[in-house]
């Protein structure tokens, strides 16, 4: 479903379907005419033709509109059909898709749609008590009965696995929005923290090695106090983009807090990890130089440490916070390892 974007999601299953309704309402005009139902056979003239224009209408974005004609066209053409040809004929079964079919809707107002829901449920009763046992002949009435279990079982089939892609589309959102920062895209501080505690438990049961670069915006605090927060959240994104565009496969970079940045270098070793640093904090300076709203150039400062046996991710990071401070003190703009 995340293909359908801001379309409306049922729009997706009249365009998937929409053959399965032409086809079907097709083939029952011969049936009809054999069991002497001619008014039936012209009505599934009207009924083809209202599944090409519900198609259509849906084409131009339409899809409540399409919806409803749908609906329409499904209850009236069943309810007539087990008048005419009795309860036997299983031309109700087709009652049932309808209601899965408009709750989908997201666009549908919900008490519209419950309450047409309801009605669907009343006729389906209501035909049990008032329609007939059987009216067609035999062999039709055979015909009818495999076709009206198949083509409202694919229906259901149908409704099931678009159900399942909507679902499954919102959990994958869901834990996208959990685990990272909506102003930059990267990974957030508790996301982070996770991957830390993996590469240290990676580090205890096979040695793997790993570093961490803590890097800062200079003069932030400066940035938001004379040109606005907005020039901030520009400032901050724009060196998010630095960040994906420049790491390599494997690393992972989070917003940690305010104007702070915390990459992950797996297997990465101390003076690697340095290398890396002098590698982002060049392209900051160069492809941050002139940014819209700043009067002058976007640097950073980065402080570096690696993961040591029997310590603890904290003394990694602390061990990075103050090379990172120490950076700063000695003017900003450059990268420094710890101790």
């Amino acid at each position: 479903m995340a293909k359908a974007g801001l379309e409306a999601r049922v729009s997706v299953i009249i365009r998937s379907t929409a053959w399965l309704g032409i086809v079907a309402h097709t083939g029952f005009i011969p049936l009809f005419a054999l069991c002497g139902q001619p008014g039936l056979a012209a009505f599934n003239v009207l009924s083809v033709a209202t599944w090409v224009l519900a198609w259509l209408v849906n084409q131009r974005g339409r899809s409540t509109l399409a919806m409803w004609m749908l609906t329409a066209e499904v209850a009236l053409h069943a309810v007539l059909a087990v008048m005419k040809l009795g309860w036997d004929s299983d031309f109700q079964y087709y009652l049932i898709p309808l209601i899965p079919f408009m709750m989908f809707n997201d666009r549908a107002r919900t008490g519209v749609v419950s309450a047409a829901s309801g009605i669907v449920l009343a006729s389906f009763v209501a035909l049990r008590w008032l329609a007939p046992a059987s009216v067609a002949v035999p062999a039709a009435l055979a015909a009818f009965r495999y076709a009206n279990l198949v083509i409202p079982f694919l229906m259901l089939g149908l409704l099931s696995y678009y159900f399942r892609l909507a679902s499954t589309d919102v959990e994958r959102q869901m834990t996208e929005i959990a685990r990272t920062d909506p102003l930059t895209g990267l990974l957030n501080r508790r996301r982070m923290e996770e991957r830390l505690a993996e590469e240290a438990a990676l580090h205890r049961a096979r040695g793997t090695i790993f570093s961490v670069v803590l890097a800062d915006v200079d003069r932030f605090k400066q940035i938001n106090d004379e040109h606005g927060h907005d020039a901030g959240d520009r400032a901050l994104s724009a060196v998010a983009k630095v960040f994906q565009s420049t790491l390599r496969a494997g690393d992972a970079v989070a917003r940690w807090g305010g104007e702070e940045f915390l990459l992950l270098l797996p297997g990465t070793e101390l003076k690697a990890a340095e290398d890396v640093a002098l590698r982002l904090r060049a392209a900051a300076e160069q492809r941050l130089a002139q940014l819209d709203g700043l009067p002058g150039a976007l640097t950073l400062t980065f402080g570096v440490s690696s993961y040591a046996a029997n310590a603890s991710v904290e003394t990694c990071l602390k061990a990075a916070d103050r090379a990172l401070y120490r950076g700063k003190a000695e003017g900003r703009n450059r990268v420094v390892v710890s101790a």
